[in-house]
């Protein structure tokens, strides 16, 4: 069971529009519900802004979910970056945010049906919410990170090397790549082109020559280099990596994706899960 807990799993990238996305959702939901519903009571109790109030749970369900989404990766950035993201760090962090969505919902009922603060109904509502919210939690997340074992296994893909059938007749080709200012340029044949990785304001060209690994800064997003490469064979894999896939001597994967390890490159260069099917139609058998 620890070793399952200590496997990597995908990290819901907090600081994305996506998570805010979630966070409106779910107080929505928590407001609507309590709104139409009324349970815990709800129904009996009398007052002339009622559902304003009830809707003031969803209001806190949101605050505590954007706040997270801020404040934690700030405090504990290496924590919670992707790479050392796991399915016990996922559970962990569910339960997380179910305390403080307890504790603000604490706080705000104290304003309209407590007279004075109890800290031991507190810690009786965080375990109860923990009690209820583990098992559930636990069970999805080992369930998706079953599903995500399956979607990114390898058995299915092979690495196509320069001796096979070439789609674009690459050793013909030369590209050309042009920086924002017009006039710096930088040209190399695809087959020396390994990747090229975004680096603030620059785009950093890495490419063999005569077999030696050597780089080259260029000014230009990324976005804009892509742009500029016809090639089939060299496509973006990541939001800061453009990838010549000829150049993968090994893929693998895991349930935060697929890793292309490349030749001469000492450490692999992630796959976005939104490149997953181009690369899984790239590398299939």
């Amino acid at each position: 069971m620890i070793l399952l807990l200590s496997q990597p799993y995908p990290h819901n990238a907090l600081y994305s529009r996506y998570w805010l996305l979630v966070s409106a959702g779910a107080g929505l939901f928590v407001a609507l519900f309590l709104i139409v519903f009324q349970p815990f009571g709800a129904s009996y109790w009398q007052h002339p802004d009622k559902n304003w109030i009830l809707a003031g749970y969803g209001l806190v369900t949101f605050t505590c979910l954007a706040g997270i989404s801020f404040i934690m990766p700030i405090l504990f950035r290496n924590w919670y970056s992707e790479a050392n993201w796991t399915v016990g760090k996922e559970i962990f962090g569910v339960i997380i945010v179910l305390v403080v969505i307890s504790v603000g919902n604490w706080l705000y009922s104290q304003l309209f049906f407590v007279s004075s603060f109890r800290f031991k109904e507190l810690f009786v509502w965080i375990g109860i919410t923990v009690a209820i919210g583990i098992i559930p939690t636990t069970i999805i997340t080992l369930l998706d990170y079953t599903r995500l074992q399956r979607k990114y296994a390898t058995d299915k893909l092979v690495i196509k090397t320069n001796t096979e059938e070439q789609t674009t007749p690459t050793s013909l080709e030369t590209i050309t790549l042009i920086a924002e200012n017009l006039k710096d340029t930088f040209s190399l044949s695809p087959d020396e082109l390994l990747f090229i990785e975004s680096a603030s304001n620059y785009s950093e060209v890495v490419f063999l020559k005569e077999n030696n690994l050597q780089k080259m800064l260029i000014r230009s997003s990324l976005s804009r280099l892509e742009e500029q490469i016809q090639n089939s064979n060299i496509v973006r894999c990541h939001r800061s990596f453009i990838v010549n896939l000829k150049q993968v001597t090994k893929i693998t994967g895991n349930a935060q994706g697929y890793k292309l390890q490349l030749k001469n490159v000492g450490y692999p260069l992630p796959v976005a899960r939104r490149y997953t099917d181009l690369m899984a139609d790239y590398f299939k058998k």
